[in-house]
């Protein structure tokens, strides 16, 4: 028994040895960059395009397989405009999962990526030649991958369309992520600048989460998620929304789910400044229903007509693509002028139909209080009970 050790052993040392052997003399004797000119000649005979290599093409055997690139671009189809170019690529593959038979991607880091698509007058892209499905033997079989992580640094996408004229730009791209796999959480680190035409945006994004999501399932998890944008959207200047909480979607079934979701935006127009904050602890839909334990909105205006602060809550609001109703609908709304002060507070149980354009607001209460210098007794107040009944489609109350 000892000597069948022994020799399993001595075989697989010698096995091992061998093959770090034809490592050591591939990685020693073969320069990529000698067949720069077929690699050239191949992406022009397959896809019309002129691949430029201007930079090393390096190979790495240890720890990982891989392959660096620096300095290359693509032309356009059938054209030498640049419709590609990055600075460095770096793509490695772990050695244990070859020997597998398991396509493991190790690291992908790419620096100076810039891209540019464009939707032509005629309802084509510039990359449908490169959309084109090829026949293959393993078509239809499940791809399975696994990434250690994708680092992508100092990069840029611009998408034009002649049809619209419409321009959007992506700037400073960065993307950091964990491993990317399947049902595995993975740490995604996003920032970029955001440039449109239509709508007018000038905006900077960050984003911070984990993302998990099985593929069969078609489920999609993120978890901790922190958003940030800054800049300017439409005729809104100083700009500033953020958003964090829970949310996933399972696509199968149609459903939808967030959890301790927390959205605040505020901005100047004009002269009028605003700020507003969204809270909705719980909210699920599906592609039938939806229900929520409750949601809170607060708004603030600072603008020439005085200063508006208004509290919106909806309790247990349920209902579906038709028909929704919520046990209590809340109100109170304060506006504050130089001489005078109103406040007005609502409250009822509502039912609502969306296809009717109908409100029933049942056991309906409005306090309204007025203070200032120019009101009878310097104060007003009153209060009214009843229900009222809102139809749109009928105009009338």
């Amino acid at each position: 028994m000892n000597k069948i050790i022994k020799y399993s052993l001595w075989s697989v040392s010698l096995v091992a040895v061998t093959a770090l052997s034809g490592v050591a003399y591939i990685a020693a004797t073969l320069n990529p960059n000698d067949y720069k000119a077929q690699i050239i000649q191949l992406v022009q005979d397959k896809k019309q395009r002129t691949l430029k290599l201007d930079g090393d093409i390096k190979l790495v055997f240890f720890p990982s397989i891989g392959v660096n690139l620096g300095n290359l671009s693509l032309s356009e189809f059938q054209s030498d405009h640049e419709f590609l170019a990055v600075d460095s690529v770096r793509v490695s593959l772990a050695l244990l999962p070859l020997l597998a038979k398991q396509l493991v991607v190790d690291e992908v880091v790419v620096r100076g990526l810039k891209v540019g698509l464009i939707k032509f007058k005629n309802g084509h892209t510039n990359i449908d030649d490169l959309l084109t499905k090829e026949e293959s033997k393993s078509e239809g079989q499940l791809v399975k991958f696994d990434i250690a992580s994708v680092h992508l640094e100092n990069s840029g996408l611009s998408y034009r369309d002649e049809t619209t004229r419409a321009q959007y730009a992506l700037q400073d791209l960065r993307l950091h992520t964990g491993r990317i796999a399947n049902n595995v959480p993975c740490k995604i680190d996003f920032s970029a600048l955001i440039q449109t035409s239509q709508p007018k945006l000038d905006i900077a994004m960050q984003l911070a989460t984990t993302l998990t999501f099985d593929l069969q399932q078609q489920l999609y998890q993120m978890e901790d998620m922190k958003l940030q944008v800054k800049g300017m959207a439409l005729d809104i200047n100083s700009l500033v929304l953020q958003a964090s909480g829970n949310a996933s979607a399972k696509l199968t079934t149609q459903e939808f789910t967030a959890r301790k979701l927390v959205a605040s935006a505020s901005g100047v127009r004009g002269k009028d400044a605003f700020d507003a904050k969204l809270n909705i602890p719980a909210l699920n839909m599906t592609k039938d229903k939806f229900s929520g334990d409750r949601l809170t909105l607060d708004a603030k205006l600072r603008g020439a007509i005085g200063d508006i602060a208004a509290s919106f809550t909806l309790h247990d609001l349920a209902g579906n693509a038709q028909l929704f109703k919520s046990s209590a609908l809340t109100l109170e709304l304060e506006m504050k002028q130089p001489d005078q002060v109103f406040k007005v507070k609502l409250d009822s149980p509502v039912t609502g139909n969306f296809e009717q354009q109908q409100l029933n607001f049942s056991k309906l209460t409005v306090a309204v209080n007025a203070s200032g210098d120019k009101l009878p007794n310097k104060s007003i107040s009153s209060e009214m009970k009843g229900s009222v009944q809102l139809d749109g489609s009928r105009q009338s109350v």
